[in-house]
């Protein structure tokens, strides 16, 4: 069999506007498959995991997401710089500090940015 690979999903796009979220959400659940991909999510991405954010073409993907129990984490800089805290967030994320974020993405095999 193949080495394994650290797969990281990158959202960087915001929610409105643009497919990017769903896309990126649509191919992790696509990559889950064969490998535990991790969602990080950096800049204006943060919007699609606002509580109160329309996410109905998405939810599906976030549950699945959540149910097979994989990582979607979120940049805590791109949170300060919008004025967002985790209170602001719907509850199947996690906060990870920059560097953690920075690390994790280095450290990727295969990086898919959307």
């Amino acid at each position: 069999m193949s080495e394994e690979k650290n797969i990281v999903i990158l959202l960087r796009q915001p929610p409105h506007g643009t497919l990017y979220p769903v896309e990126g959400l649509r191919m992790t659940v696509a990559v889950s498959a064969d490998f535990d991909p991790i969602t990080v999510v950096i800049n204006d991405a943060v919007f699609a995991f606002i509580k109160d954010v329309d996410k109905t073409m998405y939810s599906m993907h976030i549950e699945f997401i959540r149910n097979i129990d994989l990582d979607i984490l979120i940049d805590k800089k791109s949170l300060d710089e919008r004025g967002l805290t985790k209170d602001d967030l719907i509850d199947d994320v996690e906060i990870k500090e920059h560097q953690e974020i920075l690390d994790i993405i280095a450290n990727s095999t295969v990086t898919i940015p959307f």
